[in-house]
Order: structure tokens, then sequence, then C-alpha cells
């Protein structure tokens, strides 16, 4: 049998074009485990061209992989070949696109977005364009001893719109760019950092999902209710977009909301004249105009806004911050 992952412990390869899909193949099956990887661009497979760096940190090892449009698959075959203790790859898509299947989950993953896959189980994974990725990996002992559940979240989008999630992918953007760069104890001293970021991200997922079966309907809505909060503000936000960003089509988008008695655009409204709402009563933003108020939190039109807040809330914008100011004061 092959010994497990990372054979090397102090494997990093060179950042020069790997040309040719065999010897790409060959070098992420040596950083990372036993795995089938082919090409499915429309050039010939020997013009294949790829990047792959690795480093060690501490117990974790940190990647920077590229290539040209790929397709991977680890089966049970592969599983089969190594032994000892498996890991998690923390995949972060930096560029393009990719969509990952574990664990009967899909994740499609754009820029900023990364999932969490174990070396223990089959996966797929499809990347369809050229792409870059940062793939972190973590002994699974490792981090079930600080995370209770890491299995729960396999196959599970984690949106970089999602705050947390957005810092902890900057930061490992940030480090896989100066990967060669950077001297090896300062690298190994990083550790504690990214585990840190990435247990905070986790936590933050579970406040929100509770661990519910991915074809749950109220994790749908609930990722879907997040995504609109995060980004209502903006006005060209759509049913198309909602539905693309977590992955369900259009028609049950709107069957979703409808079965709780009300819409999607009734939905983002509410968050747009929250916002508003509390923008207007705040006592530190007097000096915002109505209107700026109106087009910072998502409204196009001032005049649609102002008849959306006199239904809501019975009177006009300016008479309401009129009378809540004044109970303030």
């Amino acid at each position: 049998m092959q010994r497990d992952v990372f054979m090397s412990n102090q494997l990093k390869l060179s950042s020069n074009p790997i040309i040719g899909i065999d010897r790409f193949s060959d070098s992420v099956n040596q950083a990372f485990c036993p795995m089938n990887c082919e090409s499915v661009s429309d050039i010939r497979a020997r013009n294949f061209q790829g990047q792959l760096v690795s480093n060690t940190l501490n117990k974790m090892h940190i990647a920077r992989i590229s290539s040209s449009a790929l397709d991977v698959n680890r089966s049970k075959q592969h599983i089969s070949e190594v032994s000892g203790c498996g890991y998690y790859l923390v995949k972060f898509q930096m560029k393009g696109e990719g969509i990952v299947q574990q664990c009967g989950r899909e994740a499609h993953l754009r820029q900023g977005d990364f999932v969490i896959c174990s070396s223990s189980e089959p996966y797929k994974l499809l990347l369809p364009t050229d792409y870059y990725q940062a793939v972190l990996t973590i002994p699974q002992t490792m981090l079930q001893d600080i995370f209770h559940s890491p299995d729960d979240y396999l196959g599970i989008r984690m949106n970089s719109q999602f705050p947390i999630h957005g810092i902890l992918s900057q930061f490992m953007f940030s480090l896989t760019q100066r990967l060669d760069l950077l001297e090896p104890e300062i690298i190994h001293r990083l550790e504690a950092n990214i585990l840190d970021l990435l247990i905070t991200s986790l936590r933050s997922e579970e406040k929100v999902t509770r661990v519910l079966p991915d074809n749950s309907v109220e994790l749908h809505l609930q990722r879907i209710k997040r995504y609109i909060e995060l980004n209502f503000k903006d006005p060209g936000l759509s049913p198309e977009d909602i539905a693309k960003a977590v992955n369900i089509s259009k028609r049950y988008l709107h069957k979703l909301f409808k079965e709780e008695g009300t819409s999607v655009s009734t939905y983002i409204k509410k968050n747009r004249l929250d916002a508003c709402r509390r923008a207007l009563v705040n006592p530190e933003l007097q000096h915002l105009k109505t209107i700026d108020i109106a087009l910072d939190n998502g409204f196009g039109d001032v005049s649609h806004f102002h008849r959306c807040f006199k239904a809501e809330f019975e009177m006009t914008p300016r008479q309401f911050r009129i009378k809540h100011l004044a109970i303030l004061s």
C-alpha cells in the first residue's frame, strides 16, 4: 500500500509550468492523494498546462494549484490504495468556477467561495475553464479534536459573501500568492491563525444551517434569506441572482416563498425598508438626506421608496424621522 497523502513532510513543487496532463496528474497525486485527473480542454492533452506549489505549515499543508480545464475523480479504489488517517481538503476557488460533488451534495464554487472535502470519501471536482485554487489540507483527527462534526459540512458551499468566509478566503489568497516567498518559520506560525479563522467560519455556518439535510426546505430558505440579507443593498438584486447563488432554480425559489405566504420581492423590500427605518431614527445619521438613505439601501427609485415606506409605516420617511428623533431627544 502507498503511504497516505503528503508523503514528503517538506514537499515544495516548482512554480514553473507543468506541461502535459500526465505530468500534472503525477504531481497532484504526489502532493495530495491518489485521484484521476483528465483534461477537458479542446487542445490535445500534451498541451495541457498547470502549476502546483505546495508547502508545509506545522501539521497542515497548503498548496496553490492552477491549470487548464480539468475533471478530477477520487474513487473508492483510490481510497483503498492509501493507509493511515485521512485528511480534510479545504478548497478555495480563487479564479474561475468549480463544481465539487461529495456525500450526495454539489457545491458550485465561484471566486472566493470554498468547500470542505474528505479524502476518506469519494468526490468529484469539475473545473470547466482555467482556474486557480488554494488548497488547505488538515489531518482529520486534528480538525475533529477542535470542531465536533466537520463531516456535516462536506460538500457545502461556503459563500464568500458571508463576511467571515470572505475574510478567510482573502487571507488564503494573500498567503498562497506569497507561498514561495515566505520564510519557513513564518509559514509555520500562520497555522494557528488559519485554523482559528476556519473554526470561526464553521461555527458561523453552523448557526445558520444547524446541520440540516442539504435538501431541506428550511436549509434552502435560511441560505436564501442570508444571501438576501447580505446583498439587499444592491439595487440590481434579482431572483435570478439569488437562485444562481444558492444553486436552485428560480421556479423553486418562488415556490419556497409562496409556501411562506410571501414573495422574493417582498422579502427583499422588507430588508431594505427595515434598514432605512433604522437609519432614519439613528441620531448619528441625521446629516444624511432621505434620498441618500434610500439609495444606500437598494432603492433605485426614490418615489417607489416613499410609496413603499408610507404603505409599511403609515407615514412618510420625513414624518417618521421627526417623530422618532423627537422621542429620543
